[in-house]
Formats: C-alpha cells, sequence, structure tokens
C-alpha cells in the first residue's frame, strides 16, 4: 500500500490544497495527517473542513492541543501564542468539536502515526532528544516504523539494536534498511524549516519499503498577503520564505517582500 504522510500544515491551505494535487497525481491508496493542521497560517478553518471533506485520518499536535486546553500554552513562545490566539477567532465551534475526536496517536498499515515522538507524545521534539534517548524510545517501544512531524524537518532514524543511523532525506526516494526499525519525520507542508520554502510530505510503500521525499511548490505571496490581510505576524510570514534557517553569520534575513 502507498500511504501520503502528511504534517504540520499549520493554516496554510495554499500549500495543503497544491500537495492534495501531487497526492492525487501520485495514485497513493491513503492519506493521513500527523497533526498541526492550525497555528501560524491564515486559514485554519479552511484546513480543517479539507481534510474532513477528504476524510483523511488526523491526529492532535501540540497546536490543537493548545487550542483545546489552555494548561499545554504554558510551553508556547509568546509570538506562538499571539499566533495561537488569532487561530482561534477564525475556528467554528463545528471545527472545535472535531478537534475534540481527534486521538494522539494511530497505527495505519502496521505503522504507528504521532505528531512529536514515538509512543503518543504531541509534545516532545525529535531533535531536542539526545542519540541515547532516541535509543531507548526504540526499545522501550514494539514499533517497526513510526512516522511523525513536530520539527518541520525531514529526518530518517533507523535503529539495529544496536547502531542508531540518521539521514536528513534530502534524496528523491529511498529504500528502509532491513533489519533496521525507524523514525520517519515527514516534514512540513506548511512551514518548513529547513531552508526550502516548498512544501514537504511523504509517500511510503509498505510493500516495498521505500520512501519517496516529495516537494512541491505554492502560491506564497498568496499566503503571505492572507497573513497580513487576517492580523497574523509578521513572523509568520517571513518563516515562509526563510525557513528559519539562519545564514553564516547566523543572521535570519528579512524578505523585502514580507510587508
Amino acid at each position: 500500500m502507498r500511504i501520503a504522510v502528511i504534517s504540520d500544515i499549520h493554516g496554510n491551505f495554499e500549500a495543503f490544497d497544491r500537495c492534495m494535487e501531487d497526492i492525487e497525481r501520485s495514485g497513493v491508496d491513503r492519506v493521513v495527517n500527523l497533526g498541526d493542521a492550525i497555528g501560524y497560517g491564515p486559514q485554519p478553518e479552511e484546513v480543517l473542513n479539507l481534510l474532513e471533506k477528504q476524510c483523511i485520518p488526523n491526529i492532535l499536535g501540540n497546536h490543537e492541543l493548545a487550542v483545546l486546553d489552555k494548561n499545554y500554552r504554558g510551553d508556547f513562545f509568546p509570538q506562538a501564542l499571539r499566533s495561537l490566539e488569532q487561530t482561534l477567532k477564525y475556528l467554528t465551534s463545528a471545527s472545535m468539536r472535531y478537534l475534540r475526536s481527534l486521538p494522539v496517536c494511530r497505527e495505519l498499515e502496521g505503522a504507528l502515526m504521532v505528531h512529536g515522538c514515538p509512543p503518543d507524545s504531541p509534545m516532545d521534539y525529535l531533535n531536542h532528544m539526545s542519540f541515547s534517548e532516541i535509543k531507548e524510545t526504540f526499545t522501550s517501544n514494539g514499533f517497526n516504523i513510526a512516522f511523525v512531524g513536530h520539527t518541520h524537518r525531514m529526518m530518517l532514524m533507523g535503529y539495529d539494536g544496536k547502531d542508531l543511523q540518521s539521514d536528513p532525506l534530502q534524496q528523491e526516494t529511498v529504500r528502509l534498511r532491513s533489519k533496521y526499525r525507524h523514525i520517519v519525520n515527514v516534514g512540513a507542508v506548511g512551514q518548513p524549516r529547513d531552508g526550502d520554502p516548498r512544501a514537504k510530505y511523504v509517500i511510503w510503500d509498505s510493500d516495498r519499503k521505500i520512501l519517496q521525499i516529495r516537494r512541491v511548490d505554492y502560491d506564497v505571496d498568496r499566503v503571505l498577503a492572507l497573513i497580513g490581510e487576517r492580523g497574523f505576524l509578521r513572523r509568520d510570514a517571513e518563516r515562509l520564505l526563510t525557513g528559519d534557517t539562519p545564514d553564516k553569520d547566523g543572521i535570519y534575513k528579512v524578505p523585502s517582500r514580507v510587508t
């Protein structure tokens, strides 16, 4: 089975819609989203409506949790909180009911699907963990393959019980190693943070054990305009272009087209 695994749409309907067109052309069997469909982007309601319309299985990310429960907002930086408050203005009561129905993880074709870190954390960042902590995640849980998002950066972790391998997934296709268990970070549709502003997701061929890395162009300028019109933060717009990646001097450059 070929499954499109997407994550971190973050209210970026334009990127999501273009990815869905790419997914349809790719002829996959299933689509699943790993949470954070909302936050930062100007069209959270439109994103949730399309997820429901397409009957795409979805899970809770940290932004959904923070929308539903104020106790989770303590982990958010002030700018992220301001963006979250703006997101709440555009969510209907029906969408809030939909969010309350979401689980924190799913299993699909023998794979574990979770937003942050296996087995069921929407909050923990895989790229903040040491190699020993990641090894412990493998050894203390029984999954063969897990898909995550949350970091907005693509990454493949493989563990054979002794060695831990790491791959940033810069290739177009990757064959999963036999005798290894894997954690796959599928990157972000709506706000990549790897220096490449294109929307990203992964197609997993569960029979052939192959990952296909998809990078999709979309109308960034339209999203930039909507961010301004709907009162979201300028930083939310900047991140769509910079990818949150600094230059060699450690400085984040602000594109002139962001107003």
